[in-house]
């Protein structure tokens, strides 16, 4: 992990990134970490998966 100090303003969800969020850059897309679950299910087709 990086530290950055030209972060963008907001991700794909419109979700305003401030100092200190996690965000991850997948191509063009930028993506909040807590937004991460609904980028995988919608745009990657992944599943959410809990171990007991």
């Amino acid at each position: 992990m990086k530290t950055v100090e030209d972060y963008p303003s907001e991700d794909m969800y419109g979700t305003e990134i401030q100092k200190g969020d996690i965000y991850y850059i997948f191509g063009e897309s930028i993506v909040l970490e807590s937004n991460l679950d609904d980028y995988l299910t919608e745009h990657l087709k992944g599943e959410m998966l809990l171990a007991k």
